[in-house]
């Protein structure tokens, strides 16, 4: 066996074993994935923090589905920063002071520093976090609260769902979404939950004293704050029914920017956070960070496989895949039949998890067009980081 067929083989393995661990977890929690928790009787004071920059569109929106959620409104505080726009924002939410709802404006300071403002001037027990591109369901607060059953839960996250608008690309964007919070849920069991998601994730006050405010300068700052929490060793919890729905870009360049950020981010935090690889940091240490770390390194291998096979294979093979098709299955062909038709049952698990309705051609088109997605976000990442561009909003 060469390099290359031992590489291939290795990859294949951790694809399938990636697969079967979600399915396994599926299988041993299935009856609590979708447990209906009954506490109801606890009602703490709720700040909810709307950090905004330039957003005139939708600031009025969110903040009326912050208004209109089902929970006594003399135990909301809702919280609006403006964050230097050179928009209407700051009026649009003036025009709100009348409903009780605070509004500060700040010099341009970034996301992170925005929601550092507003925490500092928060009173309640809990604080919530609130984009200004997204809107909740009515019941979303009451649904995450009962998820906060034990003084070790410091966070609990909510179930983001896109607002479609029936174009290609957020359709795509949507099934992610749902198969990221349903891979979420099962994570929580385990206590590996990795993000605290800006739209409406929710935190004791108290562990912003004891961690620390967001990171002002880090690039994905719901996913650092997450992690040290988990650093602190406490827990955070995932919502499969609070739910609140969020903008997402309808085009690839916004697209490709948005993950781009996302992934610099995500590189740079699980780098500052390698520590985490301890026993004492339970599944999320010694199973959930180092496999990030295997993922990217399994992705640029895959890369430099497929590149590898165009170049090495004979020049017929180029034009005349006979080969690919009979001659060349064997193991790896096999394993890697197994993970894509394992991976479309879990997407297939996630929407009907959430009992939502996605055309199978829908479903097909996302197996299809998501890995080269992920090329896009991935090697534009690291291009970026070789060269050591500024990060940018």
């Amino acid at each position: 066996m060469d390099v290359i067929d031992a590489l291939n083989y290795s990859i294949a393995f951790f694809s399938l074993f990636t697969v079967i661990f979600f399915i396994l977890l599926l299988i041993k929690y299935r009856k609590e994935v979708n447990v209906v928790q009954t506490r109801t009787d606890w009602k703490p004071v709720v700040s909810v923090i709307i950090p905004a920059y330039n957003e005139e569109a939708g600031i009025a929106q969110t903040i009326n589905s912050v208004l209109c959620l089902d929970y006594p409104r003399e135990k909301l505080e809702v919280i609006v920063v403006d964050d230097g726009s050179s928009d209407r924002t700051y009026e649009i939410a003036n025009a709100y002071k009348s409903d009780g709802v605070k509004v500060f404006s700040k010099q341009n300071g970034g996301k992170g520093a925005a929601l550092n403002y507003g925490i500092a001037r928060a009173k309640g027990e809990l604080v919530a976090t609130m984009d200004a591109d997204s809107a909740l369901m009515p019941n979303a607060l009451k649904e995450l609260l009962l998820l906060f059953d034990s003084d070790e839960v410091m966070a609990v996250t909510p179930a983001v769902k896109v607002k479609t608008n029936n174009r290609l690309l957020v359709e795509l964007q949507r099934i992610e979404y749902l198969m990221i919070l349903f891979s979420r849920k099962l994570l929580s069991f385990i206590d590996s939950v990795p993000v605290t998601p800006g739209p409406f994730s929710i935190f004791r006050a108290k562990v912003f004293k004891e961690v620390g405010g967001f990171d002002e300068k880090n690039l994905v700052e719901d996913q650092e704050i997450c992690l040290r929490i988990q650093a602190a060793n406490y827990r955070v919890r995932s919502s499969m029914t609070g739910i609140v729905l969020t903008e997402v870009p309808d085009n690839f360049q916004d697209l490709l920017k948005q993950r781009i950020r996302w992934q610099r981010g995500g590189l740079r935090n699980y780098w500052k956070y390698r520590f985490l690889i301890k026993p004492e940091y339970g599944d999320f240490g010694m199973y959930f960070v180092p496999l990030n770390y295997l993922s990217i390194i399994a992705f640029f291998l895959i890369l430099g496989l497929m590149i590898h096979a165009v170049f090495a294979s004979p020049y017929y093979t180029r034009y005349i895949i006979v080969d690919s098709i009979v001659l060349g299955i064997g193991l790896v062909t096999i394993i890697g039949t197994l993970v894509v038709l394992s991976t479309l049952l879990w997407v297939y698990l996630a929407v009907v998890a959430f009992k939502e309705k996605v055309s199978i051609k829908n479903l097909l088109l996302f197996m299809v067009f998501y890995w080269y997605l992920m090329v896009g976000y991935n090697v534009g990442a690291a291009i970026k980081e070789i060269r050591r561009e500024p990060a940018t909003w």
